[in-house]
């Protein structure tokens, strides 16, 4: 018997732990920006190296399982779940966007 893939809650999954890595971020960012300290140099090179392990770890959650399935000639679930993905994600920016809104209206 086949064990089916349950594409929609990955694809939820996906984009709920990219938020979660994307507040923690943020929150690390608004806190920094909140202390009085100056790092020069060493806060450019903290942020620059934060935005590359970013990319790898938010490109790794999205398009990891897409791409591994891709490679093992499941070519329309890899865009199924990469749909699944991008939309549940675009739905947190809307609600994001609701917020800021709604909040500083």
């Amino acid at each position: 018997m086949k064990k089916q893939t349950n594409l929609p809650f990955l694809g939820f999954l996906s984009a709920a732990v990219v938020s979660i890595y994307s507040a923690l971020v943020g929150g690390f960012i608004f806190y920094i920006s909140q202390t009085s300290l100056q790092p020069g140099y060493l806060g450019i090179f903290l942020m620059l190296i934060l935005f590359v392990f970013s990319a790898a770890v938010t490109g790794t959650l999205v398009f990891g399982l897409p791409a591994y399935l891709a490679l093992n000639k499941k070519i329309k679930e890899a865009l199924t779940l990469l749909g699944y993905t991008l939309i549940f994600s675009l739905l947190v920016i809307l609600v994001t966007i609701v917020a800021i809104f709604s909040i500083y209206d």
